[in-house]
């Protein structure tokens, strides 16, 4: 990359916000009444459908109950919408603390997130997202990364050319597609790698670009 960029477009879990913990797909498992590796296959199995908002947080889980054969009638389906939720919300402090420096030198930031609606709004109403000019997720773009669409709509959004617009995924397969559309790219690894990679597409102090 050798110039700056008018963009820079996140990512939010696996990025900001950290893949659920072993524990809390253990307390998902039990709230089920099955084991945990059955349980994520049922999980992920619909988990596209939840994302790109073509059904609800019920029916979701109405459909991984029946996939793991238990009754939803059964199952306290209300607790396992919170317990999700409640996994999806622990962040990575030292990704936080770049948006923070890059919002400070005046970088225009969005958020594009695979994300089911009840998690969008969670994260609308927290502090830290207000360091993010634009906000788009799946549910209610109604497609979901590596649609090629979901790019060229988010830099329609965002007024931009793809070509200056950085878009950064911890998942290749996002990468590439981003990079297909016309988008610059990065492959998040860690934080440390990240500021490294961003920070000579900045200025040396903020610049209070708007």
């Amino acid at each position: 990359m050798d110039r700056t960029v008018d963009w820079i477009v996140f990512d939010y879990g696996g990025v900001l916000g950290k893949p659920p913990s072993r524990a809390a797909v253990r307390r998902l498992a039990d709230a089920t009444g099955v084991e945990p590796a059955r349980f994520r296959a049922a999980y992920r199995y619909h988990r596209t459908d939840y994302h790109r908002g073509s059904v609800d947080a019920r029916a979701f889980w109405h459909a991984v109950l029946t996939r793991l054969g238990r009754p939803p009638g059964q199952v306290d389906v209300d607790r396992l919408v919170a317990l999700d939720l409640s996994a999806r919300l622990e962040l990575d402090p030292r990704t936080l603390e770049i948006v923070d420096m890059l919002a400070a030198r005046g970088a225009r930031l969005a958020l594009l997130a695979d994300a089911a609606p009840e998690t969008a709004r969670v994260i609308d109403g927290e502090g830290w997202a207000a360091a993010f000019r634009q906000r788009l997720y799946s549910a209610d773009l109604r497609m979901v990364k590596s649609d090629p669409q979901i790019y060229h709509r988010t830099c329609a959004i965002l007024a931009a050319r793809p070509a200056d617009v950085l878009f950064i995924d911890d998942r290749q397969e996002n990468v590439d597609a981003a990079e297909s559309a016309g988008m610059r790219a990065l492959l998040f690894q860690n934080a440390a790698k990240l500021w490294a990679d961003l920070s000579f597409l900045l200025p040396a102090s903020p610049a209070g670009r708007r």
